[in-house]
């Protein structure tokens, strides 16, 4: 089985250096005398797919068959025995720095592949270029899983493998990776990083063949909403993950590996938003090949945080000096070859960027595009900070610079849809934003009620002395936040209305029938609407579930019919349960009945589960869901006296991040849904 993996990662080495080399050799002896080998360099990165795909295969057959042989294996494999076992056999694979690595190869070997099935009918000079770039990326992948602590395949130590094959030691997949949520995580975070490769080689092929065209973003554009699309679902699931499983009762904790997902993201929206003044107005042309390129730094950049151990994590695998340097000079290279590339071709590149007004479409764009590349520069700085001497910045210090941050750009988002090309008019725009600005105060009024009656409580149970006039963050920064959700809510549900009886009148159509024309007809726009609609939720309840949480801990007898109140609401103690699973897990859970104003509103069981082979234990914490909030329950332990340990948080608005999340990703796939046209040369 490794002498398998090994070979055919070999062979998709070599067939990539084949694949670059007929390219570039084709191109250098023109159309007609080099289509023969632009041709072979096309099936070559089909021969890349094919390796890779053969070499993970072998990896997913070794856990499932417990080949204990390979190391990978023997330290990774899963040892549930639950109806998820299959599932966890699967998701080992990439549970790992090496088989993370491997898949993200093979991931990266599918666009490719997809990318030569899409253009070799047509092998126009940059698309050939274009190909050649992403099988230069997938070379700097595959060598690095040669590297020894990044090799799958690497063969366990003998005193690890009995005489019948089986594990003589300890070990497994991380208890706190069995879940749904990490099984989907990594893979969903993979195909960002990896379709993010596409528009930076696109861009530098566009630099090479100097083809300052829309062609380039036409190419890329829906793959590239794609993947920023799986990369935010794959940091959502994160979230989700975090929230449920580490039993802290949070989703975000700036750890420098949840960082590095964000990165990316972030400049991906510049990206997209580029993309847009590209194709309609001829401009940031500039801007949207720096944003490519920059995007796919910062995705080397999570792959060198995670795997080169210059920051320390949580998350982070273990230190590899070669690995450093490694993905250290892919970085640098990359962003070297965009520098040079656009200073060389910096006539061609020139756009239609001017604009005559602050408050035209165009500075929208332009100040979404500094806002979002100053926010990922900075959080990337504040995160490797310690590698290089520096302080150690905590979550305060990134919720200071993301909240501001993250209201102004909410707020240019909202407003952005509702300004014209060039130059805004003023007496349009009132008439375009009066309604919204009447649901904004509606809306922002009942939450503001909401922040006096219930926000503010909680805060004041933390901070007994505050004040609401002189605390900015508690008071100021969360009812702006809340008035600009309301804003991006409201000009997003006023676009569709008003979209909606325009056509209606115009088609004779009825209202809702005229509403779906628009949702499905007019995809890029509609789905563009649909996840400012969610930033704008999002926003409400980032405001609520991270300033105002109540946290309490409190030891009660562990006898049923024991009571404790938290927040308004009664637990009740009714009884404990432990059982032995047949792989020597323990599992215990605790029932509790959960009371507010005499009525039950829904019944709580934290437990535990004590993993045998891996020496470790999971809380399992138990939430109820609410409107307006989240109770959420965690069972710590029995204290020396025997008391049961609870800490229980209430986390107002923690439902609206996962449905303003959820409409974002609907919206996101909506404006990635291929048009029924095929795309021109």
């Amino acid at each position: 089985m490794a002498n398998l993996g090994n070979l055919f990662m070999g062979l998709a080495l070599v067939a990539a250096f084949v694949s670059i080399a007929a390219l570039v050799w084709g191109r250098k002896l023109g159309p007609k005398q080099g289509e023969g080998l632009t041709n072979i360099g096309y099936l070559s990165t089909y021969g890349v797919l094919a390796g890779v795909t053969v070499s993970i295969a072998s990896l997913t057959s070794a856990f499932f068959s417990e080949n204990f042989r390979l190391e990978y294996v023997a330290q990774h494999h899963s040892t549930d025995v639950s109806s998820l076992a299959w599932l966890y056999k699967v998701a080992a694979v990439w549970a790992g720095r090496e088989g993370s690595l491997l898949f993200w190869a093979w991931l990266l070997a599918i666009f490719a592949a997809y990318i030569a099935y899409k253009r070799m009918s047509i092998t126009d000079e940059l698309s050939n270029m274009s190909l050649a770039v992403l099988n230069f990326v997938q070379i700097f992948f595959l060598v690095a899983l040669f590297i020894p602590l990044n090799n799958p395949f690497k063969l366990s130590p003998e005193s690890w493998i009995g005489p019948a094959g089986e594990l003589l030691i300890r070990g497994g997949m991380n208890p706190l990776l069995q879940h749904w949520a990490m099984t989907l995580h990594p893979p969903t975070l993979f195909v960002g990083y990896a379709g993010l490769a596409v528009p930076f080689a696109f861009a530098i092929g566009s630099l090479i063949v100097n083809d300052s065209s829309k062609l380039w973003v036409e190419i890329v554009d829906r793959i590239t909403v794609f993947s920023w699309l799986f990369l935010g679902i794959g940091i959502g699931l994160g979230a989700v993950w975090a929230y449920v499983v580490l039993g802290w009762g949070g989703y975000w904790a700036w750890d420098p590996v949840e960082n590095a997902s964000l990165l990316p993201w972030l400049t991906g929206v510049g990206l997209l938003h580029s993309f847009t003044v590209y194709r309609r107005r001829g401009g940031f042309k500039k801007w949207a090949v720096m944003m490519a390129v920059v995007s796919f730094v910062f995705v080397l950049l999570g792959t060198f945080i995670t795997r080169s151990g210059v920051v320390q994590s949580v998350h982070a695998f273990q230190q590899d000096e070669l690995s450093f340097w490694w993905f250290l000079a892919m970085m640098v290279g990359s962003l070297l070859a965009g520098l040079v590339g656009i200073t060389y071709r910096s006539e061609s590149f020139k756009g239609a960027d001017e604009f005559d007004s602050l408050t035209s479409k165009e500075s929208s764009y332009y100040f979404n595009n500094v806002l979002m590349l100053v926010a990922a520069v900075v959080v990337a700085a504040l995160t490797l900070s310690p590698a290089f001497g520096g302080k150690t910045y905590g979550p305060a210090t990134y919720d200071a610079i993301a909240r501001p941050v993250g209201i102004l750009y909410v707020f240019i988002m909202a407003v952005c849809p509702l300004l014209a090309w060039r130059k805004t008019d003023g007496a349009q725009f009132f008439a375009k934003i009066k309604w919204p600005l009447v649901s904004t105060a509606v809306i922002t009024g009942a939450l503001a009620y909401l922040w006096w009656t219930v926000l503010w409580p909680i805060h004041l149970f933390t901070n007994p002395n505050a004040n609401p006039l002189t605390s900015v963050t508690h008071t100021y920064e969360a009812l702006v936040g809340f008035a600009v959700g309301a804003l991006a809510v409201s000009v997003a549900v006023y676009l569709f209305v008003v979209g909606a009886q325009k056509r209606a009148l115009a088609k004779g159509e009825g209202f809702f029938t005229a509403l779906g024309n628009i949702i499905f007809k007019a995809r890029t726009q509609s789905g563009g609407y649909l996840t400012h609609l969610g930033m704008g939720i999002i926003i409400i309840g980032l405001v609520g579930s991270s300033m105002f949480v109540k946290d309490v801990r409190i030891g009660i007898p562990a006898e049923p019919g024991s009571e404790f109140e938290v927040g308004g609401y009664e637990f009740v103690f009714r009884g404990f349960d432990e059982q032995t699973l047949p792989n020597n897990d323990v599992v215990s859970e605790l029932q509790f009945d959960v009371f507010r104003d005499g009525r039950q509103t829904g019944t709580a069981t934290p437990g535990q589960i004590r993993y045998f082979r891996q020496d470790q234990t999971r809380l399992d914490v138990s939430v109820i869901v609410e409107p307006l909030r989240d109770i959420f329950v965690v069972f710590e332990g029995f204290d020396q006296a025997g008391q049961i340990q609870m800490n229980v948080k209430i986390n107002p608005l923690i439902s609206w991040v996962w449905f303003g999340f959820g409409v974002t990703i609907i919206g996101a796939g909506i404006a990635m849904w291929p048009r029924r046209r095929q795309l021109a040369a």
